[in-house]
Order: C-alpha cells, then sequence, then structure tokens
C-alpha cells in the first residue's frame, strides 16, 4: 500500500515535469529567436551605415563637382569680361582716331575743295560724323549692358 501512495502522485510529477520541459523549451525557443533578432539588427545597423557612408561621400563629391565648375564658370566670365572691355577699349580708340582723320580731312578739305566739292565732301563729313557719333553711342550701349546695367 505504501507504494500506491506514490503511484497516485506519479501523473502529477509527470505532469510537473512536463510543464518544466515545455517551459523550458519554449525559453529556449524564445531565446534564440532573439539571438537571430538581435543578429538581424546588428546586420541592418552595419548595412544602414555602409548606406550613410555612400550617401555622404555622394553628397561629397557632387558638392566638389559643384564647386569646380562653378569656379571654373566665374574665372571663364572674369576673362571674357575682361576681353570684353579690351576690345572696347581698343573700338573706342579707334573711333577717336577715326575722328581725329575725318577732322584732318575736313580742315584738309575746306582749304583744297572747290564750292561743289566743299559741300559734297561736308555732306560726307557729316554722314560718317553721325555714322561715328551712332557707333559711339553703341559702344556705350555695349559697356552698359556688359556691365549689368539697362
Amino acid at each position: 500500500m505504501k507504494y500506491f501512495k506514490y503511484l497516485a502522485s506519479l501523473p502529477i510529477l509527470i505532469s510537473l515535469i512536463a510543464g518544466a520541459y515545455g517551459t523550458l523549451n519554449y525559453i529556449n525557443k524564445l531565446t534564440a529567436q532573439i539571438d537571430e533578432s538581435t543578429d538581424t539588427i546588428n546586420i541592418l545597423k552595419v548595412e544602414v551605415e555602409n548606406l550613410e557612408q555612400r550617401i555622404y561621400g555622394d553628397i561629397d563629391n557632387i558638392h566638389a563637382i559643384f564647386n569646380d565648375k562653378t569656379s571654373r564658370n566665374s574665372n571663364n566670365y572674369a576673362s571674357a569680361r575682361e576681353e570684353l572691355v579690351k576690345e572696347m577699349a581698343e573700338m573706342a580708340s579707334w573711333v577717336g582716331r577715326i575722328e581725329g582723320i575725318v577732322a584732318a580731312l575736313r580742315d584738309g578739305s575746306y582749304k583744297l575743295a572747290s564750292q561743289a566739292e566743299y559741300q559734297a565732301l561736308e555732306e560726307l563729313v557729316r554722314t560718317n560724323s553721325d555714322a561715328i557719333r551712332q557707333i559711339g553711342y553703341d559702344i556705350k550701349d555695349l559697356e552698359r549692358v556688359a556691365s549689368g546695367g539697362y
């Protein structure tokens, strides 16, 4: 009878062992899942850091290219502007020489020409003076446009 008493508690003992086994098995699976998730999170963190570094590198490259092109454009613009100013100064001196020659020719024509020649030359000088004056106005307009005026 003594043994029957222990035999009656056997199902309770088996259910306790089964419950403990199930609990330990469940905890083991959760631990494995947590470890796997932690590894995945670490891998994702590394991938995100790599992507950030690549993006920042691309942004730095774009910034460097933009600065280089902007610098070259500024230098080209300054060079072109200097060249334009030189050409305009040369044109102004050329117009001045032409005005001097025209004035000298006009003075010489007063002394040498007959009345008909004098009138024809006077008309020619007037036309040339108007044309030269118009060139002077055009040069001033070009200077105003080149300097950013209206």
